[in-house]
């Protein structure tokens, strides 16, 4: 249950409204478009763009950020989950949910006699609370000045909502942070050295932290550092974007403006800088620039966006999972349901979730023996799932046992356990039905890289040894090829070194042998298989930067051949072949931490940017789906994240 603000909180709130009201009246709302008899709202951005709530608990006030017009009317499209209800005036969402809602895009249509505006909400009602994934702000690093009045600053949370916030050490004097919303507020009075804040986020699920870092000042000083979270958005025409959001760093920036204007139905909030609406035409890639300023001076980014039709394929939101985690498996079952098994959130997880394209949901199930993550996991020929190795604590702690989940009953069921401990390994199903597990981490802090390697006989439930890998290496790619032979090539050697040497296992012998090397070094790169048998490997880290260089493996000449290369250099990403052929490359770690995500076509050996992802993410899954959709959950992005998506 939302707790009810207090008598100061309530004053903090009122001089939010001021500072708005008064932002309002300057100009610039409308991103460039002409000014009208009355400015149009504009910017229009919910205070949390995603939140996760459950049946039966009130929610936190959902208030909405207008930097253009005063709003005459709101509208919302299509009609909230039941229990929930928005203020036709001022756009606030309030209530209680009253049934399960499945994750929905809202569009939040605010209109006066000078124009309208858009944005959206992201809503998803679970039968219990989940707990939050992340928590960031907006300014994470500010300076203010004494006796200026600030402009909110709003936190950025993700999963759960959040119903309680406090901070610590005491924000200085005159600012105050609202205890329900987590926005940051006021007039600073006295000059305040640079120091950290630590703001907790609390749901009765679990809490999440962040820091800010502010100064106050007696004299203004210009921002600094400008960036754009997404520099590379691609919108699609008609659907709400995701909010677009500026980093920057040195003095508080007051003012936000944009050149050349933004495509008709998108709009920038002159206050927080945050880009939000619906594009209603076509845009070639064009480059804007955004200027941040106050009293003392500007900076400015440059971002390139691209709108238009869902050429190769767009991304919706999917239920979110019932608890957040990275390094986790995804296994799609016989019966088209995906198994999501152990991982991390804070520590190694136990927890295992089903979801059913059918319903579109996710629903628990029975938990593994063991705390698990960087484990492989397996489909076995009989529609059992093997899942094997990985660690639960800190590195250099790598479990051999292994687990077997039973589809029908929901339960897991130990088997065999492997020779050596291991994590960061790879696991194949040979066309005879037994399972190749190579290489990995081992057990013990000077163990590292194994060139070990095991076979699992379902028939027994036991593991034997068999040859040998000419190279030790973890975080490595495994592939089946036409041939039934396995692929093993480039991850990472002893003493951290990224390798480009792959092998070959064949079954029928037990034996490794060398085949053509990669012409790159990557380690945290994905392959897939390609439907005329070569492999492409993309990406990945070279011990010095993340790879944008894609290749080709050809098993008939045992030699890689290059290929058209990414837009984006990645690593922990993933890479999934599509019903169509083409290949579908999805999240991983950049220097621009962008959420481009792109589609290879083989028969050109070149690369199209798909729609842009809602959330950035790294060492999560993605799955195929017997639709021929592919489903992406998890990962780590602006926190551990619960949420899923849907490629189609």
């Amino acid at each position: 249950m939302a707790m009810p603000r207090s008598f100061a909180a309530l004053l903090a709130t009122l001089a939010t409204l001021a500072v708005a009201v008064a932002g309002c009246s300057n100009g610039g709302g409308d991103g460039g478009n002409p000014v009208s008899a009355q400015r149009p709202p504009a910017g229009l951005v919910e205070r949390d763009e995603s939140p996760i709530y459950a049946v039966d608990v009130t929610i936190v006030p959902e208030t909405l950020s207008n930097s253009g017009g005063a709003i005459s009317q709101c509208t919302v499209t299509p009609p909230l989950p039941p229990g929930l209800n928005m203020d036709p005036q001022t756009g606030t969402i309030t209530g209680t949910p009253v049934i399960v809602s499945h994750d929905t895009v809202y569009t939040i249509t605010c209109s006066n006699a000078g124009g309208s505006a858009s944005t959206r909400v992201e809503i998803e009602v679970k039968d219990a609370p989940i707990a939050p994934d992340g928590l960031d702000y907006l300014d994470q690093s500010t300076i203010y000045v004494v006796n200026a009045a600030v402009t909110p600053n709003a936190p950025l949370s993700t999963g759960g909502e959040i119903t309680q916030y406090s901070i610590a050490p005491p924000l200085p004097p005159g600012l105050a942070m609202d205890s329900q919303t987590g926005v940051i507020t006021g007039i600073p009075t006295t000059a305040a050295p640079s120091a950290v804040y630590t703001v907790t986020g609390t749901n009765s699920v679990d809490s999440v932290q962040t820091q800010l870092t502010i100064e106050v000042r007696a004299q203004a000083a210009p921002p600094a550092g400008l960036v754009y979270r997404d520099p590379m958005p691609e919108y699609i025409i008609g659907e709400p974007v995701v909010y677009n959001e500026p980093v920057y760093s040195g003095a508080e920036a007051t003012e936000f403006s944009i050149s050349p204007a933004l495509p008709a139905g998108l709009s920038l909030n002159t206050q927080t800088g945050e880009i939000s609406g619906t594009p209603v035409a076509g845009l070639d890639q064009t480059e804007f620039t955004v200027t941040a300023s106050n009293s003392s001076g500007s900076t400015t980014a440059t971002f390139t966006m691209k709108v238009g039709p869902a050429e190769v394929g767009e991304w919706t939101p999917a239920d979110a999972l019932n608890q957040g985690r990275f390094r986790h498996s995804a296994t799609l079952l016989p019966d088209g349901r995906i198994l999501v098994a152990a991982g991390n959130r804070k520590q190694a997880l136990s927890t295992a979730e089903l979801f059913d394209p059918a319903t579109r949901s996710w629903a628990r199930t029975g938990s593994l023996a063991q705390n698990r993550q960087a484990h492989s996991a397996t489909l076995l020929a009989d529609g059992r799932v093997l899942v094997a190795g990985g660690f639960s604590t800190g590195g250099g702690n790598a479990l051999s046992s292994s687990e077997l989940f039973d589809a029908f009953s929901g339960k897991w069921s130990p088997t065999g356990s492997l020779g050596d401990g291991r994590d960061s390994h790879t696991a194949t199903l040979l066309p005879d039905g037994r399972v190749l597990v190579a290489g990995g981490e081992g057990k013990g802090s000077n163990q590292g890289a194994l060139a070990s390697a095991e076979l699992y006989d379902p028939a027994t439930g036991t593991w034997s040894s068999t040859g040998s890998l000419g190279q030790a290496r973890k975080q490595h790619t495994a592939t089946l090829l036409p041939s039934g032979k396995v692929l093993v090539a480039g991850g990472e050697g002893p003493g951290g070194t990224a390798l480009a040497s792959a092998e070959l296992y064949d079954p029928a012998t037990g034996t490794w042998t060398t085949t053509g090397s990669m012409s790159h070094a990557r380690n945290a790169y994905a392959t897939a298989s390609l439907a005329d048998g070569r492999v492409l490997a993309a990406g990945g880290f070279d011990g010095t930067s993340a790879l944008a260089s894609a290749e080709l493996y050809d098993p008939a000449s045992g030699t890689w051949s290059p290929t058209g290369s990414l837009r984006q250099a990645r690593d922990f990403h993933t890479a999934t072949r599509l019903a169509n052929g083409r290949v579908l490359v999805a999240g991983g770690i950049e220097a621009s931490d962008s959420f481009v995500s792109e589609s290879y076509d083989p028969a050109t050996g070149s690369w199209t940017q798909t729609g842009s992802l809602e959330h950035a993410r790294e060492q999560h899954t993605a799955t195929l789906l017997s639709d021929g959709r592919v489903i992406i959950a998890g990962g780590i992005g602006r926190g551990i994240l619960s949420y899923a998506e849907l490629f189609h």
